[in-house]
Protein backbone atom coordinates (compact mmCIF):
# COMPACT_ATOMS: atom_id res chain seq x y z
CA UNK A 1 0.00 0.00 0.00
CA UNK A 2 2.98 2.78 0.68
CA UNK A 3 4.53 1.87 -1.93
CA UNK A 4 1.64 2.20 -4.60
CA UNK A 5 0.93 6.00 -2.25
CA UNK A 6 4.81 6.58 -3.43
CA UNK A 7 4.48 5.79 -7.07
CA UNK A 8 1.17 7.60 -7.23
CA UNK A 9 2.79 10.97 -5.44
CA UNK A 10 5.55 10.98 -7.75
CA UNK A 11 3.59 10.82 -11.05
CA UNK A 12 2.00 13.89 -9.16
CA UNK A 13 5.02 15.58 -8.83
CA UNK A 14 6.02 14.77 -13.01
CA UNK A 15 2.38 16.21 -13.65
CA UNK A 16 2.88 19.51 -11.73
CA UNK A 17 5.95 19.80 -13.62
CA UNK A 18 4.48 19.27 -16.77
CA UNK A 19 1.64 22.26 -15.59
CA UNK A 20 4.17 25.13 -13.90
CA UNK A 21 7.46 24.05 -15.43
CA UNK A 22 7.46 22.05 -19.23
CA UNK A 23 10.71 22.91 -19.90
CA UNK A 24 12.54 20.83 -16.85
CA UNK A 25 9.22 17.99 -17.50
CA UNK A 26 11.05 17.73 -20.95
CA UNK A 27 14.39 17.37 -19.70
CA UNK A 28 12.95 14.55 -17.76
CA UNK A 29 11.58 13.04 -20.29
CA UNK A 30 7.97 13.82 -19.59
CA UNK A 31 6.58 15.14 -23.01
CA UNK A 32 2.44 16.06 -22.20
CA UNK A 33 3.91 19.53 -22.35
CA UNK A 34 6.18 19.88 -25.18
CA UNK A 35 4.53 22.73 -26.93
CA UNK A 36 4.74 25.15 -23.91
CA UNK A 37 7.44 27.20 -22.22
CA UNK A 38 7.79 27.79 -18.24
CA UNK A 39 6.60 31.12 -17.80
CA UNK A 40 8.91 33.40 -15.79
CA UNK A 41 5.96 34.93 -13.69
CA UNK A 42 5.74 35.64 -9.87
CA UNK A 43 2.32 33.45 -10.34
CA UNK A 44 3.47 30.82 -11.65
CA UNK A 45 6.19 30.23 -9.19
CA UNK A 46 3.39 31.01 -6.23
CA UNK A 47 1.45 28.47 -7.61
CA UNK A 48 3.93 25.94 -8.10
CA UNK A 49 5.18 26.80 -4.17
CA UNK A 50 1.89 25.46 -3.45
CA UNK A 51 1.43 22.67 -5.37
CA UNK A 52 4.78 21.42 -4.39
CA UNK A 53 3.94 21.97 -0.75
CA UNK A 54 0.94 19.82 -0.64
CA UNK A 55 2.60 17.23 -2.38
CA UNK A 56 5.51 17.12 0.36
CA UNK A 57 3.02 17.10 3.07
CA UNK A 58 1.74 14.32 1.25
CA UNK A 59 4.34 12.78 1.22
CA UNK A 60 5.32 12.66 4.51
CA UNK A 61 2.15 10.83 5.37
CA UNK A 62 3.42 7.67 4.08
CA UNK A 63 4.71 4.98 6.67
CA UNK A 64 8.56 4.77 5.96
CA UNK A 65 9.28 1.96 8.01
CA UNK A 66 6.68 -0.34 6.51
CA UNK A 67 8.64 -0.02 2.73
CA UNK A 68 10.84 -2.32 1.32
CA UNK A 69 14.69 -0.65 1.91
CA UNK A 70 15.29 0.15 -1.61
CA UNK A 71 11.96 2.12 -1.49
CA UNK A 72 13.00 3.51 1.77
CA UNK A 73 15.96 5.30 -0.24
CA UNK A 74 13.64 6.53 -3.23
CA UNK A 75 11.15 7.63 -0.78
CA UNK A 76 13.98 9.94 0.82
CA UNK A 77 15.62 11.37 -2.30
CA UNK A 78 11.94 12.10 -3.37
CA UNK A 79 11.58 14.22 -0.33
CA UNK A 80 15.38 15.88 -1.07
CA UNK A 81 13.83 16.39 -4.52
CA UNK A 82 11.02 18.25 -3.37
CA UNK A 83 12.90 20.19 -0.69
CA UNK A 84 15.56 21.43 -2.93
CA UNK A 85 12.94 22.74 -5.29
CA UNK A 86 11.08 24.45 -2.92
CA UNK A 87 14.04 26.37 -1.41
CA UNK A 88 15.68 27.10 -4.81
CA UNK A 89 12.12 28.50 -5.56
CA UNK A 90 11.68 30.54 -2.49
CA UNK A 91 15.39 31.78 -1.96
CA UNK A 92 17.18 31.84 -5.22
CA UNK A 93 14.96 34.79 -7.26
CA UNK A 94 15.58 33.35 -10.53
CA UNK A 95 13.03 35.81 -11.85
CA UNK A 96 15.17 38.87 -10.79
CA UNK A 97 18.67 38.10 -10.19
CA UNK A 98 19.34 35.07 -13.35
CA UNK A 99 19.40 37.20 -17.08
CA UNK A 100 20.53 33.96 -18.49
CA UNK A 101 17.33 32.06 -17.15
CA UNK A 102 15.34 34.09 -19.92
CA UNK A 103 17.37 32.42 -22.82
CA UNK A 104 16.91 28.45 -21.67
CA UNK A 105 13.93 27.86 -23.45
CA UNK A 106 17.05 28.14 -26.71
CA UNK A 107 18.41 24.77 -25.13
CA UNK A 108 15.15 23.23 -25.10
CA UNK A 109 13.57 24.04 -28.73
CA UNK A 110 17.13 22.18 -29.71
CA UNK A 111 16.74 19.69 -27.37
CA UNK A 112 13.23 18.41 -29.04
CA UNK A 113 14.50 19.08 -32.41
CA UNK A 114 17.76 17.05 -31.73
CA UNK A 115 17.57 14.37 -29.60
CA UNK A 116 16.02 11.16 -30.79
CA UNK A 117 13.00 10.22 -29.01
CA UNK A 118 9.18 10.34 -30.56
CA UNK A 119 8.08 11.25 -33.70
CA UNK A 120 9.95 13.81 -35.28
CA UNK A 121 7.01 15.69 -37.23
CA UNK A 122 5.39 15.83 -33.37
CA UNK A 123 9.03 17.08 -32.11
CA UNK A 124 9.21 19.41 -34.95
CA UNK A 125 5.61 21.02 -34.35
CA UNK A 126 6.39 21.41 -30.39
CA UNK A 127 9.49 23.50 -31.05
CA UNK A 128 8.22 25.52 -33.53
CA UNK A 129 5.45 26.60 -30.97
CA UNK A 130 7.64 27.07 -28.02
CA UNK A 131 9.73 29.37 -30.71
CA UNK A 132 7.15 31.25 -31.14
CA UNK A 133 6.62 31.88 -27.60
CA UNK A 134 9.90 32.86 -26.63
CA UNK A 135 9.57 36.44 -27.38
CA UNK A 136 6.63 36.86 -24.85
CA UNK A 137 9.48 35.09 -22.18
CA UNK A 138 11.79 38.13 -22.72
CA UNK A 139 9.34 40.42 -22.54
CA UNK A 140 8.36 38.93 -18.94
CA UNK A 141 12.34 39.73 -18.48
CA UNK A 142 12.16 43.24 -18.83
CA UNK A 143 9.80 42.93 -16.31
CA UNK A 144 10.77 41.07 -13.81
CA UNK A 145 15.16 41.54 -13.60
CA UNK A 146 16.16 43.86 -11.26
CA UNK A 147 19.67 44.15 -9.75
CA UNK A 148 21.30 40.91 -10.98
CA UNK A 149 24.89 40.56 -10.07
CA UNK A 150 26.81 41.84 -12.93
CA UNK A 151 29.22 38.93 -13.96
CA UNK A 152 25.53 37.46 -15.02
CA UNK A 153 23.95 39.73 -16.44
CA UNK A 154 27.43 40.29 -18.72
CA UNK A 155 26.71 36.42 -19.23
CA UNK A 156 23.47 36.85 -20.38
CA UNK A 157 24.81 39.82 -22.70
CA UNK A 158 27.27 37.33 -24.43
CA UNK A 159 24.76 34.53 -24.71
CA UNK A 160 22.42 37.00 -26.54
CA UNK A 161 24.96 37.76 -28.46
CA UNK A 162 25.73 34.35 -29.54
CA UNK A 163 22.47 32.99 -30.13
CA UNK A 164 21.85 36.14 -32.71
CA UNK A 165 25.04 34.65 -33.90
CA UNK A 166 24.36 31.23 -34.67
CA UNK A 167 20.49 31.38 -34.82
CA UNK A 168 21.01 29.72 -38.27
CA UNK A 169 22.01 26.78 -36.37
CA UNK A 170 18.37 25.97 -35.72
CA UNK A 171 17.35 26.29 -39.33
CA UNK A 172 18.41 23.01 -40.54
CA UNK A 173 16.55 20.74 -38.17
CA UNK A 174 13.67 22.20 -39.50
CA UNK A 175 14.41 20.94 -43.39
CA UNK A 176 12.62 17.82 -43.20
CA UNK A 177 9.91 19.27 -41.52
CA UNK A 178 8.73 21.74 -43.56
CA UNK A 179 10.35 20.11 -47.06
CA UNK A 180 6.61 19.41 -48.57
CA UNK A 181 4.90 22.32 -47.04
CA UNK A 182 5.32 26.07 -48.03
CA UNK A 183 3.11 26.81 -45.76
CA UNK A 184 5.22 25.14 -42.54
CA UNK A 185 8.51 26.87 -44.20
CA UNK A 186 6.77 30.46 -43.81
CA UNK A 187 6.03 29.70 -40.30
CA UNK A 188 9.39 28.38 -39.46
CA UNK A 189 10.47 31.95 -41.35
CA UNK A 190 8.35 33.78 -39.69
CA UNK A 191 9.04 32.95 -36.60
CA UNK A 192 12.68 32.75 -36.43
CA UNK A 193 12.23 36.63 -37.74
CA UNK A 194 10.49 37.14 -34.34
CA UNK A 195 12.81 35.21 -32.36
CA UNK A 196 15.69 37.41 -33.70
CA UNK A 197 14.08 40.31 -33.10
CA UNK A 198 13.15 39.81 -29.60
CA UNK A 199 16.94 38.56 -29.14
CA UNK A 200 17.81 42.22 -30.72
CA UNK A 201 15.42 43.50 -28.28
CA UNK A 202 16.93 41.69 -25.12
CA UNK A 203 20.46 42.77 -26.08
CA UNK A 204 19.91 46.35 -26.24
CA UNK A 205 17.76 45.93 -22.74
CA UNK A 206 20.90 44.08 -21.45
CA UNK A 207 22.94 46.92 -22.79
CA UNK A 208 21.20 50.13 -21.24
CA UNK A 209 18.56 48.60 -18.82
CA UNK A 210 20.35 45.87 -16.60
CA UNK A 211 24.03 46.06 -16.89
CA UNK A 212 23.88 49.75 -15.50
CA UNK A 213 22.76 48.58 -12.44
CA UNK A 214 23.57 45.16 -11.95
CA UNK A 215 25.14 45.29 -8.55
CA UNK A 216 23.68 42.43 -6.95
CA UNK A 217 25.99 39.78 -5.14
CA UNK A 218 26.09 36.67 -6.50
CA UNK A 219 27.55 35.01 -3.49
CA UNK A 220 25.14 32.50 -1.76
CA UNK A 221 26.24 33.14 1.61
CA UNK A 222 26.92 30.24 4.64
CA UNK A 223 22.66 29.19 5.09
CA UNK A 224 22.41 28.44 1.10
CA UNK A 225 26.09 26.59 1.42
CA UNK A 226 24.89 24.42 4.18
CA UNK A 227 21.73 23.26 2.63
CA UNK A 228 23.11 22.28 -0.12
CA UNK A 229 25.64 20.12 1.45
CA UNK A 230 23.27 18.43 3.90
CA UNK A 231 19.89 18.19 1.96
CA UNK A 232 21.06 18.25 -1.46
CA UNK A 233 24.36 16.03 -1.11
CA UNK A 234 23.49 14.16 1.75
CA UNK A 235 26.37 14.79 3.54
CA UNK A 236 27.26 15.56 7.38
CA UNK A 237 29.60 18.64 6.50
CA UNK A 238 29.20 22.33 7.31
CA UNK A 239 30.25 24.49 4.90
CA UNK A 240 33.96 25.24 7.34
CA UNK A 241 34.64 22.00 7.08
CA UNK A 242 33.68 22.32 3.59
CA UNK A 243 36.16 24.80 2.86
CA UNK A 244 38.97 23.40 4.92
CA UNK A 245 38.07 20.09 2.96
CA UNK A 246 38.78 21.73 -0.35
CA UNK A 247 41.71 23.44 0.98
CA UNK A 248 43.53 20.66 2.08
CA UNK A 249 43.02 18.73 -1.24
CA UNK A 250 44.27 21.84 -3.16
CA UNK A 251 47.26 21.26 -1.36
CA UNK A 252 47.88 17.67 -1.68
CA UNK A 253 46.92 17.78 -5.23
CA UNK A 254 49.91 20.57 -5.90
CA UNK A 255 52.50 18.94 -4.04
CA UNK A 256 51.41 15.62 -6.51
CA UNK A 257 51.31 17.93 -9.31
CA UNK A 258 54.99 19.13 -8.52
CA UNK A 259 56.18 15.50 -8.21
CA UNK A 260 55.00 14.38 -11.62
CA UNK A 261 56.42 17.29 -12.99
CA UNK A 262 59.57 16.30 -11.73
CA UNK A 263 59.27 13.17 -12.95
CA UNK A 264 58.49 14.56 -16.50
CA UNK A 265 61.46 17.03 -16.88
CA UNK A 266 63.61 17.56 -13.60
CA UNK A 267 65.60 20.16 -14.53
CA UNK A 268 63.02 22.06 -16.27
CA UNK A 269 60.37 21.42 -13.32
CA UNK A 270 63.32 22.78 -10.95
CA UNK A 271 63.64 25.84 -13.00
CA UNK A 272 60.16 26.67 -14.26
CA UNK A 273 58.07 24.45 -12.12
CA UNK A 274 54.82 22.55 -12.86
CA UNK A 275 54.12 25.53 -15.29
CA UNK A 276 56.89 25.00 -17.01
CA UNK A 277 56.37 21.55 -17.70
CA UNK A 278 52.99 22.14 -19.10
CA UNK A 279 54.03 24.23 -21.35
CA UNK A 280 56.18 21.63 -22.93
CA UNK A 281 53.41 19.81 -23.47
CA UNK A 282 53.07 17.93 -26.73
CA UNK A 283 50.71 19.86 -28.79
CA UNK A 284 50.25 18.02 -31.90
CA UNK A 285 46.39 17.98 -32.89
CA UNK A 286 43.86 16.62 -35.62
CA UNK A 287 42.93 19.38 -38.14
CA UNK A 288 39.20 20.84 -37.59
CA UNK A 289 37.53 18.84 -39.85
CA UNK A 290 39.11 15.30 -38.20
CA UNK A 291 38.30 16.22 -34.35
CA UNK A 292 34.82 14.88 -34.62
CA UNK A 293 35.92 11.58 -36.15
CA UNK A 294 39.63 11.27 -34.00
CA UNK A 295 36.97 11.33 -31.19
CA UNK A 296 34.82 8.54 -32.11
CA UNK A 297 38.01 6.78 -33.32
CA UNK A 298 38.96 7.34 -29.42
CA UNK A 299 35.61 6.10 -27.91
CA UNK A 300 35.95 3.09 -30.01
CA UNK A 301 39.41 2.03 -28.92
CA UNK A 302 38.04 3.33 -25.11
CA UNK A 303 35.03 0.59 -25.26
CA UNK A 304 37.19 -2.07 -26.73
CA UNK A 305 40.21 -1.75 -24.30
CA UNK A 306 37.65 -1.65 -20.65
CA UNK A 307 36.07 -4.44 -22.61
CA UNK A 308 39.12 -6.43 -23.13
CA UNK A 309 40.13 -5.70 -19.42
CA UNK A 310 36.51 -6.53 -17.87
CA UNK A 311 36.69 -3.89 -15.34
CA UNK A 312 33.30 -2.67 -16.20
CA UNK A 313 30.23 -3.37 -18.23
CA UNK A 314 29.95 -2.30 -21.79
CA UNK A 315 27.78 1.07 -22.16
CA UNK A 316 24.78 -0.60 -24.83
CA UNK A 317 23.60 3.00 -25.69
CA UNK A 318 24.06 5.38 -28.94
CA UNK A 319 26.64 7.72 -28.76
CA UNK A 320 26.25 10.83 -31.15
CA UNK A 321 29.67 13.20 -31.26
CA UNK A 322 28.32 16.80 -32.37
CA UNK A 323 29.92 20.07 -33.29
CA UNK A 324 28.19 22.47 -30.37
CA UNK A 325 26.06 25.40 -32.04
CA UNK A 326 27.71 28.90 -31.11
CA UNK A 327 24.23 29.33 -29.09
CA UNK A 328 25.61 26.71 -26.48
CA UNK A 329 29.40 27.18 -26.78
CA UNK A 330 28.55 30.49 -24.35
CA UNK A 331 27.12 28.86 -21.77
CA UNK A 332 28.61 25.52 -21.59
CA UNK A 333 32.12 23.91 -21.47
CA UNK A 334 33.21 23.68 -24.24
CA UNK A 335 33.38 19.71 -24.09
CA UNK A 336 29.91 18.57 -23.11
CA UNK A 337 28.28 15.02 -22.57
CA UNK A 338 24.70 15.66 -22.87
CA UNK A 339 22.89 12.14 -21.36
CA UNK A 340 19.39 11.05 -22.80
CA UNK A 341 16.19 12.40 -20.90
CA UNK A 342 15.98 9.81 -18.23
CA UNK A 343 12.74 8.54 -18.55
CA UNK A 344 12.42 8.31 -22.39
CA UNK A 345 12.33 4.79 -23.57
CA UNK A 346 14.94 5.72 -26.62
CA UNK A 347 18.09 6.29 -24.38
CA UNK A 348 20.63 8.11 -27.10
CA UNK A 349 23.84 10.42 -25.75
CA UNK A 350 25.30 13.34 -27.02
CA UNK A 351 28.80 14.41 -26.96
CA UNK A 352 28.99 18.05 -28.01
CA UNK A 353 32.35 19.97 -28.86
CA UNK A 354 32.62 23.71 -29.44
CA UNK A 355 34.94 23.88 -32.07
CA UNK A 356 36.74 26.89 -33.06
CA UNK A 357 35.58 28.88 -36.20
CA UNK A 358 36.95 28.58 -39.37
CA UNK A 359 37.17 32.46 -39.77
CA UNK A 360 38.95 33.26 -37.20
CA UNK A 361 42.78 33.86 -38.06
CA UNK A 362 45.04 30.48 -38.39
CA UNK A 363 47.21 31.65 -35.58
CA UNK A 364 44.25 32.01 -33.05
CA UNK A 365 42.33 28.94 -34.63
CA UNK A 366 45.85 26.94 -34.46
CA UNK A 367 46.23 27.92 -30.35
CA UNK A 368 42.72 26.67 -29.65
CA UNK A 369 43.26 23.46 -31.39
CA UNK A 370 46.71 22.82 -29.41
CA UNK A 371 45.19 23.17 -26.41
CA UNK A 372 42.38 21.47 -25.94
CA UNK A 373 42.39 19.00 -28.90
CA UNK A 374 45.69 17.89 -28.46
CA UNK A 375 46.04 13.98 -28.61
CA UNK A 376 46.83 13.80 -24.87
CA UNK A 377 43.94 16.08 -24.01
CA UNK A 378 41.68 14.33 -26.24
CA UNK A 379 42.86 10.81 -24.22
CA UNK A 380 41.55 12.22 -21.19
CA UNK A 381 38.40 13.75 -22.51
CA UNK A 382 37.25 10.77 -23.57
CA UNK A 383 38.25 8.74 -20.54
CA UNK A 384 36.06 11.44 -18.20
CA UNK A 385 33.27 12.31 -20.45
CA UNK A 386 32.50 8.45 -22.56
CA UNK A 387 34.28 5.91 -21.40
CA UNK A 388 34.40 4.39 -18.41
CA UNK A 389 33.26 8.13 -17.32
CA UNK A 390 29.65 10.05 -17.92
CA UNK A 391 28.55 8.03 -21.00
CA UNK A 392 29.18 4.55 -19.06
CA UNK A 393 27.79 5.48 -15.77
CA UNK A 394 24.23 7.18 -17.90
CA UNK A 395 24.35 4.00 -19.28
CA UNK A 396 24.50 1.84 -15.69
CA UNK A 397 22.50 4.57 -13.80
CA UNK A 398 19.56 4.21 -16.49
CA UNK A 399 19.37 0.16 -15.55
CA UNK A 400 18.19 1.01 -12.50
CA UNK A 401 14.28 0.16 -12.15
CA UNK A 402 13.29 3.06 -10.03
CA UNK A 403 11.52 5.91 -11.74
CA UNK A 404 12.62 8.71 -8.83
CA UNK A 405 16.37 7.36 -9.28
CA UNK A 406 16.38 7.77 -12.78
CA UNK A 407 14.91 11.91 -12.25
CA UNK A 408 17.98 12.72 -9.77
CA UNK A 409 20.49 14.79 -10.00
CA UNK A 410 23.30 14.47 -7.91
CA UNK A 411 26.79 15.65 -8.51
CA UNK A 412 28.48 13.88 -6.18
CA UNK A 413 28.52 10.63 -7.91
CA UNK A 414 28.44 12.29 -11.60
CA UNK A 415 31.07 14.69 -11.18
CA UNK A 416 32.86 12.15 -8.86
CA UNK A 417 32.40 9.17 -11.08
CA UNK A 418 33.67 10.93 -14.46
CA UNK A 419 37.09 11.71 -12.20
CA UNK A 420 37.32 8.45 -10.97
CA UNK A 421 37.52 7.10 -14.13
CA UNK A 422 40.04 9.14 -15.21
CA UNK A 423 41.92 6.96 -12.70
CA UNK A 424 40.96 4.47 -13.66
CA UNK A 425 41.64 4.51 -16.89
CA UNK A 426 45.27 5.22 -15.85
CA UNK A 427 45.31 2.25 -13.97
CA UNK A 428 44.09 -0.15 -16.56
CA UNK A 429 46.86 1.52 -18.96
CA UNK A 430 44.83 3.11 -21.45
CA UNK A 431 46.69 6.23 -21.77
CA UNK A 432 48.66 6.06 -24.73
CA UNK A 433 50.90 8.75 -23.77
CA UNK A 434 53.08 9.53 -20.32
CA UNK A 435 51.55 13.15 -20.36
CA UNK A 436 47.95 11.83 -19.66
CA UNK A 437 48.94 11.17 -15.97
CA UNK A 438 50.73 14.65 -15.70
CA UNK A 439 47.60 16.06 -17.11
CA UNK A 440 45.29 14.26 -15.03
CA UNK A 441 46.88 15.37 -12.00
CA UNK A 442 47.05 18.99 -13.50
CA UNK A 443 43.32 18.90 -14.53
CA UNK A 444 42.80 17.25 -9.99
CA UNK A 445 44.65 20.09 -8.46
CA UNK A 446 42.65 22.45 -10.61
CA UNK A 447 39.36 21.10 -10.01
CA UNK A 448 40.86 21.21 -6.00
CA UNK A 449 41.79 24.86 -6.70
CA UNK A 450 37.40 25.36 -7.84
CA UNK A 451 36.44 24.00 -4.99
CA UNK A 452 38.57 26.16 -2.58
CA UNK A 453 37.52 29.12 -4.44
CA UNK A 454 33.63 27.83 -4.31
CA UNK A 455 33.05 27.33 -0.75
CA UNK A 456 34.90 30.51 0.17
CA UNK A 457 33.50 32.54 -2.06
CA UNK A 458 29.80 31.60 -1.31
CA UNK A 459 30.73 31.76 2.59
CA UNK A 460 31.22 35.77 1.66
CA UNK A 461 35.35 34.56 2.79
CA UNK A 462 36.57 35.85 -0.30
CA UNK A 463 35.72 38.83 -3.18
CA UNK A 464 34.99 38.66 -7.01
CA UNK A 465 38.34 40.10 -7.24
CA UNK A 466 40.18 37.61 -5.18
CA UNK A 467 38.74 34.79 -6.95
CA UNK A 468 40.00 35.82 -10.34
CA UNK A 469 43.53 36.76 -9.03
CA UNK A 470 43.34 33.24 -7.18
CA UNK A 471 43.32 31.22 -10.59
CA UNK A 472 45.41 33.86 -12.82
CA UNK A 473 48.77 34.06 -9.69
CA UNK A 474 48.49 30.10 -8.97
CA UNK A 475 47.06 28.92 -12.47
CA UNK A 476 48.42 31.41 -14.53
CA UNK A 477 45.65 31.94 -16.19
CA UNK A 478 44.42 35.14 -18.40
CA UNK A 479 42.19 37.70 -16.78
CA UNK A 480 39.56 36.25 -19.64
CA UNK A 481 39.98 32.89 -18.17
CA UNK A 482 40.22 33.91 -14.71
CA UNK A 483 37.12 35.14 -14.93
CA UNK A 484 35.33 32.19 -16.88
CA UNK A 485 36.27 30.06 -14.24
CA UNK A 486 34.71 31.87 -11.41
CA UNK A 487 31.89 32.99 -13.49
CA UNK A 488 30.79 28.68 -13.81
CA UNK A 489 31.09 28.60 -9.98
CA UNK A 490 29.25 31.59 -8.85
CA UNK A 491 26.26 30.06 -10.65
CA UNK A 492 26.27 26.74 -8.62
CA UNK A 493 27.42 26.56 -5.12
CA UNK A 494 29.10 23.77 -3.84
CA UNK A 495 29.46 22.07 -7.37
CA UNK A 496 33.26 22.44 -7.10
CA UNK A 497 33.36 20.34 -4.17
CA UNK A 498 31.30 17.24 -5.61
CA UNK A 499 34.69 16.60 -8.14
CA UNK A 500 37.00 16.09 -5.40
CA UNK A 501 34.98 14.68 -2.85
CA UNK A 502 32.98 12.52 -5.25
CA UNK A 503 36.21 10.91 -6.43
CA UNK A 504 37.91 10.02 -3.04
CA UNK A 505 34.65 8.72 -1.65
CA UNK A 506 34.43 6.24 -4.39
CA UNK A 507 37.95 5.44 -3.99
CA UNK A 508 37.33 5.11 0.28
CA UNK A 509 34.26 2.51 -0.94
CA UNK A 510 36.99 0.89 -3.12
CA UNK A 511 39.33 0.22 -0.74
CA UNK A 512 36.61 -0.70 1.76
CA UNK A 513 35.65 -3.37 0.06
CA UNK A 514 39.13 -4.53 -1.44
CA UNK A 515 40.45 -4.46 1.96
CA UNK A 516 37.49 -6.90 3.45
CA UNK A 517 36.72 -9.03 0.61
CA UNK A 518 40.77 -9.62 -0.46
CA UNK A 519 40.71 -12.44 -3.06
CA UNK A 520 36.97 -12.48 -3.34
CA UNK A 521 37.09 -8.80 -4.49
CA UNK A 522 35.37 -8.19 -7.83
CA UNK A 523 36.32 -5.00 -9.41
CA UNK A 524 33.72 -4.86 -11.86
CA UNK A 525 31.29 -6.29 -9.59
CA UNK A 526 32.09 -3.17 -7.36
CA UNK A 527 31.46 -0.91 -10.31
CA UNK A 528 28.53 -2.15 -11.21
CA UNK A 529 27.18 -2.32 -7.89
CA UNK A 530 28.01 1.41 -7.48
CA UNK A 531 26.31 2.97 -10.58
CA UNK A 532 23.28 0.59 -10.89
CA UNK A 533 21.98 2.57 -7.79
CA UNK A 534 21.77 5.38 -9.73
CA UNK A 535 22.77 9.35 -8.94
CA UNK A 536 21.52 9.57 -5.15
CA UNK A 537 23.53 10.87 -2.47
CA UNK A 538 26.44 8.76 -1.81
CA UNK A 539 25.68 7.57 1.82
CA UNK A 540 22.90 6.22 0.39
CA UNK A 541 25.04 4.45 -2.26
CA UNK A 542 27.57 2.83 0.73
CA UNK A 543 24.28 1.93 2.46
CA UNK A 544 22.46 0.03 -0.02
CA UNK A 545 25.97 -1.23 -1.19
CA UNK A 546 26.37 -2.89 2.20
CA UNK A 547 23.12 -4.07 2.12
CA UNK A 548 23.00 -5.59 -1.08
CA UNK A 549 26.44 -7.66 0.26
CA UNK A 550 24.86 -8.36 3.63
CA UNK A 551 21.53 -10.43 1.85
CA UNK A 552 23.89 -11.92 -0.57
CA UNK A 553 26.25 -13.21 2.13
CA UNK A 554 23.17 -14.26 4.27
CA UNK A 555 21.38 -16.07 1.08
CA UNK A 556 24.92 -18.09 0.41
CA UNK A 557 25.02 -19.46 4.16
CA UNK A 558 21.38 -20.75 4.02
Amino acid sequence: MENTKLNEIFGQYLATLQVYDPERATRLGVHGSDAALTQRTQERVNSQLEALRLLRARLREIKKASMYPALQVDYALLDHILEVDLYELENLDLLKKRPQYYLEPLLSVYQLLSKDFGGYNARAANALARLKQFPRILEQAERNISHPPGIWAEAALKQTEAALNGISDFIPLFRSYTRYDPVLKAQVDETMDGVKTALVRYRDFLKTGVIPGADGDFRAGDYTCGFYLERWHGLDLDPGAALAYAKKSYKTALKDLEREALNIDPLLAKEKGWKGVLDKLPREHPSLGDILKIFQDEADRAYQHFDEYKVVEFPKQRLLMKKMPDFMSAALPYAYYAEPFPLDDVRVSDFYLSLPSEKLPSAAREKLLASGFNYAQIELLTAFDVMPGMHLRSYASGANRSRIRKISVQPMVVNGWACYAELLAEEMGYYSSYWSRFLRMYARTLRAGRASVDAALHMKKMTYDEAVAFFQENFYMSQAQARAEVLRISTAPTESLSYIMGMDRILEMRKYYQRTEQKYFDLRKFHASFLRQGAIPLGDVEAELRRLRKESLETGQK
